[in-house]
């Protein structure tokens, strides 16, 4: 089987049929509206944990609460060497963000909740030690691109062990250090509700049961914001698994990894309120979405991972 066949270009129907518009500007580059300097989206004084920290996504993502103020920010992952790199990137902004490197695996719990602890007890919000304002969820994993017949039983299963139950380790870490008002942003895929693609069995089932997992932590603490986002398509380490080569790699809509970070920091803010337990796209403008906060205020399944009515 063909990498290349597995994932559709912008020009294919099944791309257009998931990705259909639900802003009238599909977004693939950062813009001004989310852009972390704009004072409506200010982190100032606040302490954020981003885990999957050392390269793609999640680096992106603490690059930009940095730009946004955050105090203190812990970066995990399993790499010391890869987290360096974003410490020295997130320091070398000049904006006084303390960078604290916890080189960790979700699966690991022991190491996981003392990680956390740790972060919290040193870096409270605004000095109140114990307690971290916001969680972005990005490590995970792609397994083999294979039929479910011909996948390693253990490599298929890996899938779930770090996708929902290392997810499911960072959570409870998480959740008794959590601030009030504390925000939850689960770096998640629209893979998980598109059609069939061969192959995708272990990475697409269990990347919807760590959406339904998130979505259920959101209800379990009214009081935390948890907010879905499909972070767009990143060339990133992990996108080697369906697009090994540069001519795999060729012609697939892939959308500029800033705009992933800038619009993480954008759903932390209070201009995204409207969006606790909802699911989102990157690539759907942010000014056109607050226009639709009445229609989403008023309709409990809009931008949710459910099926709503019936043929």
């Amino acid at each position: 089987m063909s990498a290349l066949a597995t994932v559709p270009s912008r020009d294919d129907p099944l791309f257009q049929e998931v990705f259909r518009p639900v802003t009238k500007i599909y977004r693939t580059q950062t813009y001004a509206a989310i852009d972390p300097a704009r004072p409506e989206l200010s982190n100032r004084g606040k302490t954020a944990v981003v885990a999957g920290a050392g390269t793609g996504i999640g680096a992106a993502c603490a690059l930009s609460l940095a730009k946004s103020g955050v105090a203190a920010v812990a970066l995990l992952a399993r790499t010391e060497a890869a987290l360096n790199q974003t410490k020295s990137a997130v320091e070398a902004l000049g904006l006084g963000t303390r960078v604290f490197v916890y080189a960790v695996d979700i699966g690991n719990v022991g190491a996981l909740n003392q990680a956390l602890a740790d972060f919290a007890a040193k870096n409270g919000s605004d000095g109140k030690k114990g307690k971290v304002d916001i969680l972005v969820a990005s490590a995970g994993i792609m397994p083999d691109i294979v039929s479910i017949e011909d996948a390693d039983a253990d490599a298929w299963w890996k899938g779930f062990e770090v996708n929902v139950r290392g997810r499911f380790n960072l959570l409870r870490a998480f959740a008794p250090v959590a601030g009030e008002g504390g925000v939850v942003v689960h770096i998640s895929t629209a893979a998980l509700h598109m059609a069939y693609l061969p192959g995708f069995s272990s990475y697409r089932a269990s990347n919807s049961a760590a959406a339904k997992m998130f979505e259920y932590f959101g209800n379990e603490h009214p009081g935390l914001r948890v907010v879905q986002v499909h972070p767009g398509l990143i060339r990133t380490p992990l996108s080697y698994s369906f697009a090994p080569s540069a001519e795999s790699a060729e012609g697939l809509p892939w959308d500029d990894v800033e705009l992933s970070g800038d619009f993480v920091n954008w759903a932390t803010s209070s201009e995204a309120a409207f969006l606790k337990d909802r699911f989102v796209h990157v690539n759907w403008d942010v000014e056109e979405l607050m226009q639709r906060k009445e229609d989403v205020e008023k309709d409990p399944f809009l931008f949710t991972v459910s099926l709503k009515g019936w043929a």
